[in-house]
């Protein structure tokens, strides 16, 4: 029997999302709260979320790599390490003309 790693994670309700048929996850950071009261952030890949849940493949310590449930506020897509403004992936080019878009 395989070693479940004793950490806080979530129940997803709702409509659960995933990315497109064929698409990768979204990579993320995940904040992995042990019960033993230790935090730690540590890369993973989003799989799938609701509004209150995000499943995420991460590589436990020992075990290898798992798919748990957690918290949406414990899965962010900057690194916490970096600050808040800091991407895990390229942003989006700037539009060219500021100011809102024109609605037809």
């Amino acid at each position: 029997m395989s070693q479940a790693p004793r950490i806080v994670r979530a129940a997803p309700r709702g409509a659960i999302r995933r990315p497109a048929e064929g698409a990768p996850g979204i990579p993320v950071f995940a904040l992995i709260r042990w019960y033993t009261g230790d935090e730690e952030f540590v890369p993973a890949t989003a799989v799938a979320w609701t509004t209150e849940a995000v499943e995420v493949l991460w590589e436990a310590p020992e075990l290898g790599m798992r798919s748990d449930w957690l918290p949406a506020d414990h899965v962010s897509r900057h690194d916490p390490r970096r600050g808040e403004n800091a991407p895990v992936m390229p942003q989006v080019p700037p539009r060219k003309r500021p100011g809102p878009r024109a609605r037809w």
